[in-house]
């Protein structure tokens, strides 16, 4: 397998409507986003961690934590808008953008998404998936895949239907996302599709485009922090998280 340099970048702001100050709320003793960024770190198939960010106060808490970040435009609507103003001055074949508020996020996870990537040259785009049964939480995207494991569509409703078949089996959307840069920013510069629009989820622009997304499936319990219920779980999960205790809590 050809060498790919491959970056991940957390897309970070300081504003959140659900949560404010989300980025930097403290858990067990670090603020979200140094927990993503340290847990990424981890992972053997990226070659450098940055994040995306238009906060200075985000920005300088990273690199006082000895991390990489780098300042975008404040007028970004999407996290993937940010990672691609942000890739633009990194020179590499393969962007993985992992959401900052994937504060458990599993450092096997990323390798898992981002080596099918590197191993299928077709391939523009991938996402992780794992089984889900929470209902009627439109926060969390849902995923339904054809039999090939590609994406046919994301929703905050739950899908499938319950209509006639009672508690189908679900999957969600676990936004860790690798692209190719150049897709990536060819991606970027797209307007909002009609979907994407109903759904704020910029993920359907690609579908809706006609291209495909990869999905990779794991078992997991993480979860996106979006709400303060989300916070007060991933709390609890990490004060007995392995990766946080043995590789890089606080003393």
């Amino acid at each position: 397998m050809k060498k790919q340099k491959t970056v991940g970048i957390i897309p970070a702001r300081l504003e959140s409507s659900r949560l404010p100050r989300k980025a930097l709320v403290d858990i067990c003793g670090l603020p979200m986003i140094v927990h993503v960024y340290k847990r990424s770190l981890l992972s053997n198939e990226l070659d450098e961690v940055y994040v995306a960010t238009d906060s200075s106060e985000i920005h300088d808490v990273i690199v006082s934590h000895g991390g990489k970040a780098i300042m975008t435009n404040k007028e970004h609507q999407t996290g993937t808008d940010r990672i691609a103003e942000a890739a633009k001055e990194i020179e590499c074949e393969i962007v993985v953008n992992i959401q900052g508020d994937e504060a458990l996020v599993n450092p096997d996870h990323i390798n898992a998404v981002t080596v099918e990537l590197k191993k299928n040259s077709n391939l523009n785009i991938a996402i992780l998936v794992n089984p889900y049964n929470k209902v009627n939480s439109p926060s969390d995207i849902k995923a339904v895949v054809n039999e090939n494991m590609e994406v046919m569509y994301l929703s905050r409703a739950d899908i499938p239907s319950c209509a006639r078949t009672p508690n189908p089996p679900m999957l969600k959307a676990y936004h860790i996302v690798p692209f190719r840069k150049s897709f990536l920013l060819q991606y970027a510069a797209w307007p909002k599709t009609k979907l994407e629009k109903i759904e704020y989820n910029e993920y359907l622009r690609i579908l809706e485009k006609g291209y495909k997304i990869k999905a990779v499936k794991v078992e997991s319990e993480a979860v996106s922090v979006d709400t303060k219920e989300d916070l007060i779980f991933v709390r609890k999960e990490m004060e007995k998280d392995s990766l946080y205790k043995n590789k890089y809590s606080i003393k």
